[in-house]
């Protein structure tokens, strides 16, 4: 058991018979006072310290100024541009609105509100990047389709052909040769375009390209009968 004569020295307000309640496990009413006004100050404290730093910073005197936040913003819009969003998401639409508005308050000399509208042009812009990421994405997954697709009829194309022109002279096969060549150039083109990354061209051509392959597929029907 600790001294408690080196207890009542560190601790003077502790008397002979505060030792003794100390020994039952009991605590004198001014050390209990004492110690509730401290567990008080330390709450009070902890709440300063969770709500001063958001009061300065809606203040303007700590974080970002407006101008830092309005171009901050400006760049999270460049980075959706970048991953394809447009003015017809509603997103992208609203970081727009919101930056245009951050800039004219900023001009205007209002900083905190320019703030507050430089914080919501930056949060709409990156939901109209994941909304171009997740459009970009069904946009792929409809290219690999369509590429699919043509590469399956360019075989087929190429299995009539072979057997249409078995035996025929050099005179009979070429104009057919020169429709095989526009069929696979067009089946060639949307593969390409699909390998680089242009999946918009692959929707875009796709029309065209199915138009000459069945064309060029109905002629050498034509040509077996």
């Amino acid at each position: 058991m600790a001294d408690m004569g080196a207890i009542a020295t560190r601790l003077p307000w502790l008397s002979a018979a505060d030792r003794a309640d100390r020994v039952d496990g009991a605590m004198r009413p001014l050390a209990l006072h004492l110690l509730r006004r401290a567990a008080l100050y330390a709450l009070i404290a902890a709440a300063l310290l969770l709500a001063v730093p958001r009061i300065l910073t809606e203040l303007g005197v700590l974080g970002e100024t407006a101008a830092v936040a309005v171009e901050r913003a400006g760049r999270a819009l460049e980075a959706a541009r970048a991953y394809g969003a447009t003015p017809e998401m509603p997103a992208m639409r609203d970081a727009e609105r919101q930056l245009l508005s951050a800039r004219d308050l900023v001009r205007r000399g209002e900083k905190r509100e320019a703030r507050h509208a430089a914080a919501a042009a930056a949060a709409s812009a990156v939901e109209a990047q994941r909304a171009a990421l997740v459009a970009r994405q069904e946009e792929q997954r409809r290219a690999e389709a369509i590429v699919d697709d043509v590469d399956r009829r360019l075989n087929d194309l190429e299995d009539s052909y072979t057997v249409m022109t078995t035996g025929l002279d050099k005179a009979a096969v070429s104009p057919l040769f020169s429709l095989m060549k526009a069929a696979r150039a067009a089946g060639g083109g949307l593969a390409l375009a699909y390998e680089q990354g242009d999946y918009a061209k692959v929707l875009r051509d796709r029309p065209a390209a199915i138009e000459v392959i069945e064309s060029t597929s109905a002629t050498l029907r034509s040509a077996k009968r």
